[in-house]
């Protein structure tokens, strides 16, 4: 017995060499397929760049559903624009933009329908208590659609023409709004796309509330991965008319008529999106508008019993929920 002890006690310094020699071999292998996990990767990343850029069509879209979470603050689009809400809806954003060597073709559309739980501000219905706050039903939608073409003088300048159109599902052209301009346009990078078009008129509606004005279109948009997982889309879009009108009723004195300055006529909305992804193109996604329309407001005061008159008050929307992009 004690032979078969000493026997063993004699072998084990080999039998430790081995499985330190083991061990280093396993690190060994492991840096090996490291190296070569990140040559595929870096393999992968440059296939996706060719993808990205290579001319031709590209399709995408990303829908937020479920149970959300909204406030606005002025935004004089709705019939409460100061209200917090939670509800469940849909809110949908999808492109389909064409690139090629010489012309390119970008298409967007946006909808937003939801059901919602509305908390009021009574200081914006003078129906209501000022100090009282009250829930209801009520539907929020919007509608936003529009196609910029382009010939290209350059990798980077571009002339082109854009068709832009602002509604609501619901309540269909009930303020509706159509930007038809033409002029430049600057990639810069290739996410990054910046619209200068000197000549536009915008139509709004309905005529009898609202005023068609010429004027100038600037805007830009931007889309792209940030940092892993999460990706931001952002849209500005400004209408900057070169004069105003003095057929259109001021807000006031019922029935007072005034001059609409070019600032008054001037109007402007910025979109961002962020999407964060967890599992295969779900996730969570957040929106945020920002917009400043006079002549929205003025409409908006004067649909109100008695007449009220609102400063051109900054509007906004949030919200969040379940995301899928596609």
């Amino acid at each position: 017995m004690k032979k078969l002890v000493l026997l063993l006690l004699a072998f084990m310094p080999f039998g430790l060499a081995l499985n330190a020699q083991t061990v280093e071999e396993l690190k060994a292998m492991k840096a090996d397929k490291e190296a070569a996990a990140a040559a595929i990767l870096a393999e992968i990343a440059d296939l996706d760049t060719k993808i990205n850029t290579f001319p031709g069509w590209k399709v995408g879209g990303l829908g937020i559903l479920g149970f959300d979470l909204n406030q606005n603050n002025a935004w004089y689009a709705l019939d409460n624009p100061t209200s917090r809400a939670n509800g469940y809806g849909l809110n949908f954003t999808a492109f389909a933009n064409l690139d090629q060597e010489k012309v390119f073709w970008r298409n967007a559309l946006l909808t937003n329908l939801k059901q919602v739980n509305t908390t009021i501000d009574g200081n914006f219905d003078n129906d209501l208590d000022d100090t009282e706050d009250t829930e209801l039903k009520a539907i929020t939608d919007a509608l936003d659609i529009s196609s910029l073409a382009g010939y290209k003088l350059t990798e980077k300048f571009a002339i082109s023409a854009e068709g832009k159109f602002l509604s609501s599902l619901l309540n269909f052209n009930n303020p509706g709004k159509l930007q038809l301009s033409a002029g430049a346009t600057w990639t810069p990078i290739p996410n990054l796309v910046v619209l200068i078009h000197p000549l536009g008129y915008e139509f709004n509606w309905p005529s009898e509330s609202f005023t068609s004005v010429a004027g100038a279109k600037i805007g830009a948009s931007y889309a792209a991965e940030i940092i892993p997982g999460v990706a931001w889309t952002s849209n500005l879009s400004a209408f900057l008319p070169y004069s105003g009108d003095d057929s259109r009723e001021i807000l006031g004195v019922v029935g007072e008529s005034g001059n609409w300055t070019a600032g008054d006529l001037s109007n402007w909305t910025w979109i961002n999106g962020f999407t964060f992804s967890v599992f295969k193109g779900i996730g969570v996604g957040v929106n945020l508008g920002l917009r400043s329309d006079k002549q929205l407001i003025n409409n908006f005061g004067l649909s109100r019993q008695p007449v009220t008159q609102y400063d051109n008050k900054l509007s906004s929307y949030y919200s969040v929920g379940l995301s899928y992009t596609l």
